[in-house]
């Protein structure tokens, strides 16, 4: 396995990864019409766009892409850093690539931020394996007609939280 910085050529099989881990991970939780009408090239130009601002890690198995992180700053005022997302396949689940992806994504920032869908109890108890907590902060998306609740999480190191 190898971690490394993103690069614009990867935007396919990032989007690729994007695509089907949400399909895997979230089927039962969002609607199927909106997994199923998740799009490959959508995503292939979102990451095209996003990828040379940096900020972005894949994950390779084989010289395959398998799992990408994405990080930066927070978009909320009372965090400096925030994880936007740590995906991987799930024939990939359990290898220990969002623990790599994670420490490449966040190095050594003291104090980070990420949303994780309540109903997610994978992704929770990942965050909480790396150090993260429920900060007690949530929201509400919404995913073609269902409302989601997501909940912040929390990782400081050396910082009063």
């Amino acid at each position: 396995m190898t971690v490394r910085l993103a690069v614009v050529s990867d935007a396919p099989a990032v989007a690729s990864v994007h695509v089907r881990s949400w399909q895997d991970a979230y089927r039962g939780v969002i609607p199927d019409s909106v997994l199923d009408g998740l799009s490959v090239e959508a995503r292939t130009s979102m990451w095209e766009g996003a990828i040379p601002s940096g900020g972005v890690w894949v994950a390779l198995v084989d010289d395959e892409i398998v799992g990408f992180a994405s990080a930066g700053p927070s978009r909320d005022d009372d965090a400096p850093f925030e994880l936007y997302a740590i995906y991987v396949l799930s024939s990939a689940w359990g290898t220990g690539l969002g623990f790599e992806l994670a420490e490449a994504a966040l190095g050594d920032e003291p104090d980070v931020i990420v949303w994780v869908l309540d109903e997610n109890t994978r992704a929770r108890a990942f965050y909480e394996r790396i150090g993260f907590r429920a900060d007690g902060v949530a929201k509400t998306e919404t995913a073609g007609s269902v409302e989601l609740k997501e909940l912040r999480y929390r990782r400081t190191r050396g910082v009063a939280a």
